[in-house]
């Protein structure tokens, strides 16, 4: 880890767009729900999306009204899937994950140096296990490889 990123337990969240980010549990069969904010005031960037075990690949955009910056998702993921991800996309989720080793992972991490960027969260289940970590300006190679899937997939 970069010595200008920082991580360690999490601080009390004083950007609300963080205390507004989509903190529903995760689905019983999901296995990760992944959260892109923009660090700026255009939520016109921001997605989400939610994979489940099965394939089943549920992809949410901001509507692109920026009248509330602040407000990350003014969507709702879609009522039926909007895609559905073959076992390999699913199992190599699954492998990147405990590449990243993602369950021992603080579940804050910031980079003090970046002014704007993203926020990224991820809450994945690993071994019946649900784990969320929100990434502030910190762009790892896990944040990466979830990121292509919607420029892959959508």
């Amino acid at each position: 880890m970069p010595a200008e990123t920082s991580s360690g337990p999490m601080p009390e969240l004083t950007d609300v767009r963080l205390q507004r980010r989509d903190t529903d549990p995760l689905p019983p069969d999901a296995l990760l729900k992944f959260q892109a904010i923009n660090r700026g005031k255009d939520p016109s960037y921001n997605y989400r999306w939610l994979l489940y075990s099965d394939g089943r690949w549920f992809l949410a955009w901001h509507s692109g009204d920026t009248s509330d910056w602040q407000t990350p998702f003014d969507t709702d993921l879609p009522p039926t899937a909007t895609k559905q991800l073959p076992g390999a996309v699913v199992s190599e989720v699954k492998k990147q994950l405990q590449s990243a080793n993602f369950a021992a992972q603080p579940p804050y991490q910031v980079d003090q140096t970046v002014e704007d960027g993203s926020f990224y969260v991820v809450t994945a289940r690993l071994d019946g296990q649900v784990h969320e970590v929100i990434y502030e300006g910190v762009y790892p190679a896990l944040i990466e490889f979830l990121e292509t899937m919607v420029s892959t997939y959508q």
